[in-house]
């Protein structure tokens, strides 16, 4: 697998945590549109239009694509997570969903956090972004 690839990966990856205050965000940013004030004084537009915003916005917020490549995107995680053992979740949840994260790969095992040879977890480790890459259609057959 090309190294941008597993970038990208990782960076979605990083973004886990957040993906739902980022669709919260998004929702916002639909609902309460900001509306420039119009300075035409007097002229242009229709003073008894009826306003559909409501349905509109619901009707945006279903069709958005960045809220649905987010939604998308944690459902895949979600997925991958699903299909793995405990050993897998707390390499992942160690090197990438964490703000700070404590150890790395090595340490995790050095401390006994995880009980796999160091080669077994970086297997678990690209598997699981492989895993990913395939779910977000990232994958390049070499």
């Amino acid at each position: 697998m090309k190294r941008s690839t597993i970038r990208k990966v990782e960076d979605i990856l990083r973004d886990y945590p957040k993906i739902d205050k980022y669709i919260e965000e998004r929702e916002q940013e639909l609902r309460y549109p900001t509306i420039a004030n119009d300075d035409n004084v007097g002229g242009g537009r229709a003073q008894y239009k009826e306003s559909n915003q409501t349905l509109d916005t619901l009707i945006t917020i279903d069709e958005d694509r960045r809220i649905n490549a987010l939604k998308r995107q944690r459902l895949i995680i979600d997925d991958c997570l699903d299909g793995v053992g405990k050993d897998t979740e707390v390499i992942i949840n160690e090197l990438y969903f964490k703000k700070h994260r404590q150890y790395t790969l090595d340490g995790l095992i050095a401390n006994r956090i995880i009980n796999v040879s160091r080669r077994n977890a970086f297997r678990l480790k690209n598997k699981f972004i492989e895993d990913c890459a395939k779910g977000f259609g990232l994958y390049e057959v070499d």
